[in-house]
């Protein structure tokens, strides 16, 4: 069987961040063309200029720019601008400012705004503290696959916080978020295996899951583990 000898030349890699740059160039003065009347071109722009891409980053441009969005009804703006309020970036921190855009992308079925309301409800932040209306809306967010809301619900059932405590069903709930690799899940899977709390106990799990937390930078689940091997359970 005969096979080709003839030299094979590669062709030239492209410079990807080259390319990348030109194309975000390009793309910003498309959406800032058309951003007077565009929300969607109005939200990329809030985005580029959030995330500082493409732009120097600048929150007060980026909160102008999905207020601009949002107004006109654009759910990821109203999410954008939620979490602009309620994190203070580019504006005044006003978890009540933040609360009122959460609700009006959560009736877009934002999920992760719906989330982050919940949040606000379960401490009472913008918003008079509820635990059902945090436990209504992290489940809503959960049935749509919202990790954090899993997890999040997860913690609330814990600690009984607004329900019955329920050990077991909050293992159900870790174990969902953390076989979605969320590490803050993963830790608490990990100590109620260590524990036996809503599951029997079984330290080669608890180390399986708090390893896999340490692995992503979770202290706590680190110096957890290591008591676990210091005592050679």
């Amino acid at each position: 069987m005969s096979h080709s000898t003839a030299a094979v030349t590669a062709a030239p890699e492209p410079d990807i961040k080259a390319l990348e740059a030109k194309n975000q160039a390009e793309a910003i003065s498309r959406w800032t063309a058309a951003a007077d009347s565009d929300p969607e071109s109005q939200y990329q722009l809030g985005l580029a200029y959030g995330n500082g891409t493409g732009v120097e980053q600048d929150f007060t441009k980026a909160h102008e720019y999905f207020s601009a969005a949002a107004e006109a009804g654009h759910a990821e703006a109203q999410y954008s601008l939620g979490v602009l309020y309620n994190f203070g970036l580019g504006v005044e921190a006003d978890p009540a400012e933040a609360a009122y855009w959460y609700t009006k992308a959560g009736d877009a079925k934002h999920t992760p705004a719906l989330c982050n309301l919940a949040t606000l409800y379960e401490h009472g932040q913008g918003v008079t503290r509820d635990y059902v209306r945090a436990i209504e809306l992290y489940s809503r967010a959960a049935d749509a696959g919202n990790v954090v809301a899993i997890f999040n619900l997860g913690v609330m059932v814990e600690n009984g916080v607004g329900v019955e405590r329920d050990y077991q069903h909050a293992v159900g709930f870790y174990k969902v978020a953390a076989e979605s690799g969320l590490a803050a899940a993963q830790y608490n899977l990990g100590t109620l295996y260590a524990q036996g709390l809503g599951v029997e106990a079984d330290v080669a799990k608890a180390r399986f899951w708090l390893a896999k937390a340490a692995g992503q930078g979770h202290q706590l689940a680190s110096r957890n583990l290591d008591v676990l091997n210091q005592v050679g359970a």
